[in-house]
């Protein structure tokens, strides 16, 4: 994906131990993508050009690292925007918003299209607030919050991550639990030339007393015939309620322009689907 950087001067005020308060040079980011689809379900076609627009914008000030993301919806002119991340940096040391769980660290799925690996959640996930330790480049610790509600306090808890690599291939473990959650996630992937497999097993349970019983296998492949063709596809098997599900896609990338067949199959989508579409982005 091509990127148009922009020189900017981003002022960020961080109050925490030994931060303090600073202005500093910043590079922001922003990419995106723009383009046309046509959808076939069992229910009704539809042809759309602004459900998968977006723009985002990363910045990187060195001390605090943000992205925000304007989403297109299917509802005319409107959109999403959402902070997907911020969050603050001091060496090996982060804490803020970080868009996920470091229990899910070790879920090695290239597509991650229907399901990531098992993360931790009560009344609420732990994406909100979190801070990390990154041990060694391989190992990463973490404390971890759930948001609050009217009736329920935040839940904190832990979360660790250890994935490491040999020769051609990738294996982690991760996991943690949080309040009455759990999980705990074991990823492997290789690489053999054009060909990337990939099977992740994540086990845990959820809610706010830990009454949801989870347990998936995830296997991914990936296939680059060509630079310009692509072919990929997803399947995974809910455990606990003996439900599976696929998603596939294939791209063909021309100049400016990307071609592309993907579709969902299965009792753990909605309806089945096929969408046809071509897309550019910045």
């Amino acid at each position: 994906m091509k990127a148009i950087k922009l020189a900017s001067v981003f002022a960020v005020s961080a109050v925490a131990a030994a931060v303090s308060t600073t202005t500093m040079a910043a590079e922001a980011v922003f990419s995106g993508t723009a383009g046309i689809e046509y959808t076939t379900t069992d229910k009704a076609d539809t042809v759309d050009g602004t459900d998968l627009s977006e723009i985002e914008l990363a910045v990187d000030t060195g001390v605090v690292y943000a992205e925000l993301e304007i989403a297109g919806t299917q509802d005319d002119e409107n959109v999403d925007i959402g902070l997907e991340k911020i969050y603050v940096k001091q060496g090996a040391v982060s804490f803020g918003r970080f868009d996920g769980s470091v229990s899910t660290g070790a879920f090695m799925g290239a597509l991650d299209e229907q399901f990531g690996g098992v993360d931790l959640t009560t009344t609420g996930d732990t994406d909100d607030a979190g801070v990390r330790y990154k041990v060694t480049p391989e190992f990463t610790v973490a404390v971890e919050a759930t948001d609050s509600t009217d009736t329920e306090d935040s839940d904190i808890g832990v979360a660790a991550s250890y994935v490491t690599s040999f020769d051609s291939f990738k294996v982690g473990i991760s996991g943690g639990s949080v309040g009455d959650a759990n999980s705990v996630n074991v990823g492997v992937a290789t690489t053999a030339g054009p060909l990337t497999l990939s099977l992740d097993y994540g086990v845990g349970a959820s809610g706010a007393e830990g009454e949801t019983d989870i347990e998936r296998l995830t296997t991914t492949a990936t296939f680059a015939a060509t630079e310009a063709l692509s072919f990929a596809i997803e399947v995974v098997s809910d455990l606990e309620a003996e439900q599976s599900g696929s998603y596939f896609i294939a791209q063909y990338a021309v100049g400016d322009l990307t071609y592309y067949v993907n579709g969902y199959r299965g009792a753990l989508n909605d309806v089945d689907s096929t969408n046809v579409g071509v897309e550019a982005s910045f």
